[in-house]
């Protein structure tokens, strides 16, 4: 059927109406993300140092911190406890003079002063840079694998920012590093089949709590590597800015088998223990790199049409594995090894450091496709294609 407009004023009302559905309703959009780090900047020789102290000193440990330190990729990296910083004369993990390791309980009750303090920070610069009504906010995301409360991280959110009771709530828990992707899928559905329209997704991670100083090749690397942080990602249906965002193309998920014993993350008595093999790297790169290529082939899409990545920055071993498996050029790593080098390896939280500084410093090009993927227990990887809109 013609429309048959009557008046010269009419079509143009029509037409930016048309102009404007075409701007605002693009699909399920990333439209921006703040990040929170703890204040206690950690230097990777002076973190080697203290861990050799509380390590025992022996040669071998020695050695092995110092080949963990230098071939972490990280500069430096930020705790919510003091005992990584220098000058600071207050330790968590000491006590009378005495090294010692706070139990479960002491932890935990950090983690919820801790978590609740840098996720307002985080939600509160998103707010007031993008203008969210957070009575608009139907669904709430809350991520985390270093801590739990309750009421937890969701019920803080409401009461601080004034969101709808009866906002829909969704908690990701214990799912490692790959955590934030998982909740990027549940955006996803949860806009495409329930209607969701602005979500408010949130992830913290407090590594630094569990720290173990066990000499063990696998509390080596967790001491080298982990790190605290949170950050605050919104999605909307609707773009109303002239700035590039992130659409949701699909997300996919995979099990790899018989490879939970490579990763784990289990609760002790004295904060939760790590288990992280050595064999990581290479599983990623026999493994996961031809996985994710035959996800995107099944989807019609070619790697080489993939302009930008966002990759969990686990380790520099991780990244140059997954550059080498999916044949990414050096500067398409840049992002990842920037959060790497400069706030180590953040958990769930990683990701979303590595998708804001691409959306900060990167050149965005509309059409553009963006993948990002991380890696959790199981062992799984998370796979998220977006295209700039």
């Amino acid at each position: 059927m013609i429309q048959i407009y009557t008046s010269k004023m009419e079509f143009e009302t029509n037409l930016l109406f048309f102009m404007l559905r075409g701007k605002l309703n693009r699909g399920n959009m990333l439209i921006d993300i703040a990040i929170a780090s703890p204040p206690f900047k950690v230097e990777q020789g002076f973190a080697a140092s203290e861990l050799k102290k509380r390590m025992g000193g022996t040669s071998a440990i020695s050695r092995m911190i110092d080949m963990a330190a230098n071939q972490s990729g990280i500069d430096h990296r930020y705790f919510v406890i003091q005992d990584g910083e220098e000058k600071s004369t207050e330790k968590f993990f000491t006590k009378d003079e005495n090294y010692f390791s706070p139990d479960t309980k002491i932890r935990m009750t950090e983690y919820e002063k801790w978590s609740i303090l840098l996720t307002k920070q985080a939600v509160k610069e998103l707010a007031e840079k993008n203008n969210i009504d957070f009575g608009a906010i139907d669904r709430i995301i809350t991520i985390s694998c270093t801590g739990f409360f309750a009421p937890g991280l969701d019920y803080e959110l409401i009461k601080e920012f004034n969101i709808s009771p009866s906002v829909k709530r969704t908690n990701i828990g214990f799912m490692g590093c790959a955590a934030s992707l998982v909740g990027v899928n549940s955006v996803w559905e949860a806009m495409k089949q329930q209607g969701n329209k602005n979500i408010l997704m949130v992830s913290v991670e407090l590594c630094s709590l569990h720290l173990q100083t066990e000499p063990t090749r696998d509390n080596i690397l967790a001491n080298m590597i982990f790190a605290d942080g949170a950050a605050a990602a919104y999605f909307s249906k609707t773009n109303k800015s002239n700035e590039n965002k992130l659409e949701i193309q699909f997300a996919e998920s995979f099990l790899f088998e018989d490879s939970a014993k490579f990763m784990g993350w289990k609760i002790g008595n004295n904060g939760f223990e790590m288990m992280l093999s050595s064999e990581l790297p290479k599983i990623i790169l026999n493994s996961a790199a031809p996985r994710a290529k035959e996800i995107l082939a099944q989807k019609g899409i070619d790697i080489s049409q993939i302009k930008h990545w966002a990759l969990h920055p686990g380790g520099r071993a991780i990244l140059d594995s997954l550059q080498n498996g999916l044949a990414l050029s050096d500067e398409q790593l840049k992002p990842s090894r920037e959060v790497l080098r400069n706030f180590g390896n953040l958990s769930s939280v990683s990701i979303l450091f590595v998708l804001k500084n691409l959306l900060e410093n990167v050149e965005l090009k509309k059409d553009d496709y963006l993948c990002a993927i991380a890696f959790g227990p199981g062992l799984t990887m998370e796979l998220v294609l977006f295209k700039v809109a």
